[in-house]
């Protein structure tokens, strides 16, 4: 699997680029737990569904933050871990 630190340095730069267009902080972006997250959905369930996952955990994250709850990467991690790699 590809973690942040074998990341091409485009990646990053990519994320960033993004956020700034979309005012995003580009440190609350887990690339590794959306791949995770997209790469378990994908050989678990079907790979089309492997981005409307990513969809979901961003949804939920950002209920969350406009309810003042805190989403570090600990809670991120759990909203991901309860999404259900079965159909």
């Amino acid at each position: 699997m590809v973690t942040m630190s074998t990341h091409p340095e485009q990646w990053t730069h990519w994320v960033e680029k993004a956020c700034t267009a979309l005012d995003l902080d580009p440190a609350d972006v887990d690339i590794d737990l959306v791949h995770e997250l997209s790469k378990n959905v994908s050989h678990e369930v079907t790979r089309p569904l492997a981005p409307v996952s990513s969809y979901l955990l961003g949804i939920v994250v950002g209920r969350r933050l406009e309810r003042g709850e805190p989403v570090d990467a600990a809670a991120q991690r759990e909203i991901a871990d309860r999404v259900p790699l079965t159909d």
